[in-house]
């Protein structure tokens, strides 16, 4: 009588080793890209520097005449944030917006503190060229080939 030995166990330590590895170095990039598209769908909608800016973007008559009716924020291209405990933060955003004439970026500047909002700088850039200074009303560059406003 013979005996036959059972079959070696198959470990699957390479594999579950290698998936792990890949978990460590792509999970952070999930969470950043998870976090940065929730904050395109709906953190911007409520975040109370955006709101305030739409809010004043949509009432500014320099705006209106170059943007046109129906103001509204499109995206946040960029931004950047500092936070001091006790003394509130500052935030710089870049804005797209557009309206029923034309597309453009805010360059926005504000600090918060308190739980209010105060807009430091608000500055309009058109794909043409033209800046304009909304808090000032003030055209900063002229359209390319055109008569200032």
């Amino acid at each position: 009588m013979t005996m036959t030995q059972p079959a070696p166990r198959r470990s699957n330590g390479c594999l579950w080793g290698c998936l792990a590895l890949l978990l460590v170095f792509f999970l952070p990039v999930v969470l950043a890209g998870g976090y940065g598209a929730w904050f395109l769908w709906q953190g911007f909608r409520n975040d109370p520097v955006l709101r305030t800016v739409a809010e004043l973007t949509r009432k500014d008559g320099l705006a209106r005449r170059v943007l046109g009716d129906g103001i509204h924020v499109t995206g946040v291209a960029g931004n950047a944030f500092s936070f001091v405990p006790g003394l509130g933060s500052h935030i710089d955003y870049e804005v797209a917006i557009a309206g029923s004439r034309a597309t453009g970026v805010l360059d926005v500047e504000a600090d918060t503190a308190r739980g209010r909002v105060e807009i430091r700088t608000l500055i309009l850039t058109l794909p043409d060229g033209a800046r304009y200074d909304l808090l000032k009303d003030h055209v900063l560059t002229e359209p390319n080939g055109s008569v200032s406003i």
